[in-house]
């Protein structure tokens, strides 16, 4: 992902998840060649993915529930929200 759009993805991720069905919080990255727009909060995973050669087809952070990447052989990676839980 470039510098500049990750600057973009830290300012949406700074305002908090979007609801579902907007597409307000979406950066724009190339993949395969093609300009796809990707969901701020999960644009560093599939940027990773993809330069690892694990190429991604589809991907939606769930927008507060679970959320997907589906990979180009198939399988499907599941995206959970893991929240810090500090020690009593």
């Amino acid at each position: 992902m470039s510098e500049r759009n990750r600057g973009v993805a830290s300012a949406l991720l700074a305002r908090g998840c979007c609801a579902a069905g907007t597409y307000e919080c979406q950066v724009p990255m190339a993949i395969a060649g093609h300009r796809e727009d990707i969901d701020a909060c999960i644009a560093d995973i599939v940027a990773a993915l993809n330069a690892a050669n694990i190429p991604t087809v589809a991907s939606c952070c769930g927008h507060g529930r679970r959320g997907t990447i589906a990979l180009a052989d198939g399988r499907e990676l599941i995206v959970v929200n893991v929240q810090k839980v500090s020690a009593p």
